[in-house]
């Protein structure tokens, strides 16, 4: 590992730690605080109680363990050991990257390692994104390496984490069997599942439909991002936003599939499809979460320096803003109940953050138009 990227790991991984020692975060820490209460009540009631903002618990059953173990810390001493586990994991995920990309620059690693994005998420917000993108990123090494065993575990626990890997399904296993086998395919499915339902036990028995509806059924924050931000400034009855919902959601699954099927096809990496398949769901989604714009943060490299730049920079910008009014500019708690109005400066730095990932779902559709695969760090 070169001299720079281990100084910048470093002083971004120093950063977090203050961050998370002296702050309390987002209210979601508040909310993983009574969530770890009631697993820690009797494990599967973390389903059947709401947290303190009426959030449901919409993640897999793997998190109540997680919760029993953290949940025994002092209220003190919670909202930094719910934010170690991420900024352990960035580490683990630049480390990832720096191999996963072929001839990535000295440049380019210690953007990645210092990109606002991370820091403000995993340092500040509170939440479990930032591990899931590792093992993600960790599934894809694997892969790419022909250890798809180990992948297909990996795999598992980033769904164990949170169940946004699913949309990356179609896509990896299209690329395992144009590459491998059918039966390659089987085994890594039937791996990735036994991995998901292990680390359930006993929870996902007690009632395995309510977890799949509280986990697939998550709807997420309409009206604060993108198309739906655009389309509550409009006259449209609750009707008619359930329906853009409905339509936006399920173009982005439409778009996702063929996608999976074309670009394996056309033999592009696996990195570059699931770079793209983010910043597309990024555009269409109606429903987004600050801390979902770390989850391109390792892909968004294999569009090189450049672009990589253009998005650790409005995305950084947009939470810094954000987390910002949300706490009154203090930096101790930010409140995300607190409305951020059209016409701010945090708002109009989330259109800006969304219309760069327009602008790199052109420069992938670019890409895809020269028959170019993923270009090099420079």
């Amino acid at each position: 590992m070169k001299r720079p990227l281990i100084i910048a790991l470093g002083i971004a991984t120093l950063i977090k730690l203050v961050l998370a020692v002296v702050t309390i975060g987002t209210n979601d820490v508040a909310t993983w605080r009574s969530f770890a209460d009631n697993a820690m009540l009797c494990g599967r009631c973390a389903y059947q109680f709401a947290g303190p903002y009426g959030d449901p618990f919409n993640h897999p059953p793997f998190i109540i363990h997680f919760l029993k173990l953290i949940g025994t810390s002092s209220t003190a001493w919670f909202p930094f050991w719910i934010r170690l586990p991420t900024i352990l994991a960035d580490i683990g995920m630049v480390l990832l990257a720096t191999r996963l990309i072929s001839g990535i620059s000295t440049r380019l690693s210690v953007l990645l390692a210092l990109n606002p994005v991370s820091i403000l998420v995993s340092g500040f917000h509170g939440n479990t994104d930032p591990l899931m993108i590792f093992f993600v990123v960790l599934t894809v090494c694997l892969i790419k390496s022909g250890r798809l065993n180990w992948g297909a575990a990996a795999l598992g626990m980033a769904i164990n984490i949170k169940v946004v890997p699913l949309l990356l399904v179609p896509a990896i296993l299209i690329y395992i069997w144009s590459r491998k086998s059918a039966r390659g395919v089987v085994l890594f499915v039937c791996i990735a599942a036994v991995v998901v339902l292990a680390l359930s036990m006993p929870y996902i028995l007690s009632n395995p439909l309510a977890i799949v509806k509280a986990t697939l059924g998550y709807r997420g924050l309409y009206g604060r991002w993108g198309m739906s931000l655009i389309l509550v400034g409009f006259p449209i009855s609750n009707a008619g936003h359930e329906i853009a919902y409905r339509v936006l959601q399920l173009l982005v699954i439409a778009l996702t599939l063929a996608l999976a099927v074309y670009l394996n096809r056309r033999k592009f990496d696996l990195v570059y499809q699931i770079g793209l398949i983010f910043f597309l769901l990024f555009f269409l989604t109606p429903a987004h979460a600050l801390q979902y714009l770390a989850w391109p943060v390792p892909f968004i490299l294999a569009l090189g320096f450049w672009w990589s730049l253009a998005y650790y920079t409005s995305a950084g910008l947009y939470l810094f803003l954000t987390y910002n009014f949300w706490s009154q500019g203090q930096w101790y708690f930010a409140d995300s109940h607190i409305p951020v109005e059209l016409g701010t400066a945090s708002s109009m730095a989330g259109f800006a953050c969304w219309g760069v990932c327009g602008l790199i779902c052109l420069r992938y559709k670019h890409v895809l138009t020269m028959h170019l695969g993923p270009q090099k760090g420079t």
